[in-house]
């Protein structure tokens, strides 16, 4: 796939070194892509992409995909984890492309930081396996609920400086999420969502 970075996201100083290093998709293996080359003078990237079955979100965002299809970029230094630093509430959005992502998270969550998180799957057996912590409580959909569950668990939720944001799935609504965060007052720092997918043929919940 060859992509051109906006002026806004476009760093002069980056090489392909720089970005394989901070491009990845949330439980992804990074076998899955592979940086081809970059030209940092017209902002051009070359990737290789060659996602295993298995690779739920990358194979979904390869599905909607277009040509003049826009990607958001992470800033460098935000990381793709939730933001633990100092032990404050973690509050997690997700859809169904995402739980294998959710599942790497908890298994590496530290011991004595409080969470919730909202999942939007239909398949009860994604929220059975996933490892259980200590002080984190799931709230999962599994059925039609006439609305996004997701977004509207972020409208509800207390967003404020003693919680931090992580999500991802599908582009539209993780915008959304994105943008009630904002709203709320969150830095970017607390507020990493990350849309990788678009639903173009419909098919995700109103």
């Amino acid at each position: 796939m060859t992509s051109m970075l906006t002026s806004v996201t476009l760093e002069p100083s980056w090489d392909e070194e720089a970005i394989a290093a901070w491009l990845h998709f949330p439980g992804c293996s990074r076998v899955d892509y592979t940086v081809r080359r970059y030209d940092a003078e017209r902002g051009i990237l070359e990737l290789d992409l060659t996602p295993g079955p298995e690779s739920t979100i990358m194979n979904k965002w390869l599905d909607s995909v277009e040509i003049g299809s826009r990607t958001r970029l992470a800033q460098p230094d935000v990381g793709y984890m939730p933001n633990f630093a100092d032990g404050r509430r973690v509050l997690i959005f997700a859809d169904e492309s995402s739980i294998s992502a959710v599942r790497a998270i908890l298994a590496q969550w530290p011991a004595g930081v409080p969470g919730t998180m909202w999942l939007d799957t239909p398949d009860p057996r994604h929220i059975a396996d996933l490892p259980v912590v200590a002080g984190v409580g799931v709230v999962s959909f599994h059925v039609d609920m006439g609305f996004d569950p997701l977004v509207t668990a972020a409208r509800r939720v207390e967003l404020d400086s003693s919680a931090t944001v992580w999500a991802a799935g599908e582009t539209r609504r993780m915008d959304e999420i994105r943008a009630t965060c904002l709203a709320a007052g969150l830095p970017e720092s607390d507020t990493r969502v990350f849309g990788y997918w678009a639903d173009n043929a419909g098919q995700r919940r109103s």
